[in-house]
């Protein structure tokens, strides 16, 4: 009973860490927001209906952002890209706008005012449409198609139209646009037209997005937010479109593979270490304890425990597991071995500090990146503290925060993983992304600042991982002996020792497992 005192110590700990860094006083400062209206120009002739587009940041996020015209409140925006309709037959020969941004922290920041004088030139007339008029599923290719002329103008070119959705704004620009990256829901496009005189005419059309019917989701190239409401706002660019597993890999593909004599053959050369090394960890386990905190069978019966994700699996046995499913699978290894001393470890056997670089080009199985780790599981939502939103973790996911989350393994203090898709998922139809298992991403924890405090630009470091002598690969989502504020898509909670030898000292592996991807070409077809 003693181990389970040592293991509840460990998860008070862990909470808290979870918790501290979420409230790290040396994050970014409360500043006022920046704000400043993009369309119309100042002193801009306008007539009929006019699109006002406003840009706003701030370090810590926006909350919303007001139009007022001639002094007067005459409309709110609370989502990017914050824009508005003003119309012209009600205003008299001129009219004088500004906007006022507010930030998640009640700050506020006007911009300077500007005037639109009533008239102008003829109005654009446009038609879109979408080459689809049923249920699209997630992942599968939107084709929009639209046209548009003006009396000056004649007919509008690419650079004059673009297309948008109500759910994740601004899409592609051009009189036929190809995307697939929708979040699932009930959408609706909009075609924007826009002559030389900046009049506009937008026509809309509904779109919905159901779930696909496979094991993964696609997510959309381009250029993506991160960071806010706890951190500063950044920007990270997906040069290529990616796959994301729905689900957290799990116990019933783990085993099923390592029994697989035709897997195991593309294992690293002297490595049969993965199966050792869970035995050995496992064993451990079993031999300090007195209480069962692992069902003895968890690892050999893939059939009863199928459906839970795996654990107990230290870093290298999962990068093994990478590589080794790849070429199952016919696609090049994905990652690049390094030992401490940075020299090429690909074809030795694993050393005590393993390093793995994504190969740039390779489309093979890896972890997730952070920054596409959190593209991913905010689902749309940019900005925002959890996968559905900013409503805490409640029965949402599998922490501390669910009193009672269903058909549990009996793991310490009564509490354990639960099944896949036990939870609803978020808008890319990804399943437990916060709570349940902790997940493993490739990025590393640098010396340059502690895991626990704070989160540095997202994405592959590889400056970092040459310069680190010992590894630790950052965790995200938060785990079922975590607090709910820990399962946060911007928080790092806990990192995971990319050492072979590393053992189990602490109850952290029974709460860490992993979710896979894979890159795919610009264009290529996901399934």
């Amino acid at each position: 009973m003693i181990r389970k005192a040592a293991i509840t110590g460990l998860i008070i700990a862990l909470a808290f860490m979870a918790v501290s860094c979420s409230e790290d006083s040396s994050g970014p400062k409360n500043t006022a927001p920046e704000v400043s209206i993009l369309k119309p120009a100042a002193g801009a002739t306008r007539a009929g209906v006019v699109d006002i587009i406003v840009e706003a940041t701030d370090n810590k996020g926006i909350d919303s952002v007001e139009l007022y015209v001639a002094g007067t409140l005459a409309g709110t925006d609370d989502s990017k890209p914050y824009s508005f309709e003003y119309d012209m037959s009600s205003a008299g020969a001129t009219v004088s706008i500004y906007v006022k941004a507010i930030d998640t922290s009640g700050n506020t920041k006007s911009s300077d005012p500007l005037t639109i004088t009533k008239g102008g030139s003829a109005p654009v007339i446009g038609t879109g449409s979408a080459d689809v008029t049923v249920d699209v599923m997630q992942g599968d290719l939107v084709t929009f198609t639209g046209d548009a002329t003006d009396a000056e103008d004649g007919t509008l070119e690419d650079a004059n139209i673009s297309w948008s959705s109500s759910l994740q704004g601004p899409l592609k620009e051009g009189t036929a646009a190809e995307y697939r990256g929708f979040i699932i829901g009930d959408h609706v496009i909009t075609m924007t037209a826009t002559d030389s005189n900046g009049n506009t005419s937008r026509k809309s059309f509904d779109l919905e997005i159901v779930p696909n019917d496979k094991d993964y989701a696609y997510i959309q190239e381009g250029t993506y937010t991160l960071g806010p409401p706890i951190f500063e706002e950044r920007t990270v660019v997906f040069e290529r479109p990616f796959l994301i597993s729905k689900t957290e890999y799990t116990f019933g593909d783990f085993v099923s593979n390592l029994n697989n004599d035709t897997f195991t053959g593309n294992m690293h050369k002297d490595t049969d270490t993965t199966i050792k090394d869970i035995d050995k960890r496992l064993g451990k386990m079993k031999d300090a304890n007195d209480v069962p905190y692992y069902p003895n069978d968890l690892f050999t019966d893939a059939d009863k425990y199928r459906d839970y994700p795996v654990c107990f699996v230290g870093a290298v046995n999962i990068l093994e597991y990478c590589q080794a499913l790849s070429l199952f699978d016919n696609l090049a290894e994905a990652y690049q071995f390094l030992d401490k001393k940075n020299e090429d470890a690909t074809e030795q056997k694993p050393t005590k500090y393993f390093k793995a670089i994504i190969k740039k080009d390779s489309k093979g199985w890896r972890l997730p990146t952070e920054a596409e780790w959190e593209v991913a599981a905010n689902g749309g939502n940019a900005g925002k503290r959890f996968p559905w939103g900013d409503q805490p973790a409640g029965s949402r996911a599998n922490t501390l925060a669910d009193q009672g989350p269903p058909n549990m393994l009996n793991f310490a203090i009564g509490r354990g993983i639960t099944p896949i898709k036990s939870y609803l998922p978020n808008s890319f139809g990804l399943y437990d992304i916060a709570g349940n298992v902790g997940e493993m991403c490739s990025d590393i924890a640098t010396a340059k600042e502690p895991p626990f405090m704070g989160i540095l630009p997202s994405g592959i470091d590889f400056v970092g991982f040459t310069e680190q002598s010992e590894v630790n690969n950052l965790v995200k989502g938060g785990t079922w002996y975590l607090s709910g504020a820990a399962a946060q898509v911007a928080v790092r909670q806990l990192y995971l020792p990319c050492d072979p030898k590393f053992g189990v000292k602490d109850a952290v592996n029974s709460g860490i497992g992993f979710r896979l991807v894979r890159n795919l070409d610009q264009g290529e077809a996901p399934w």
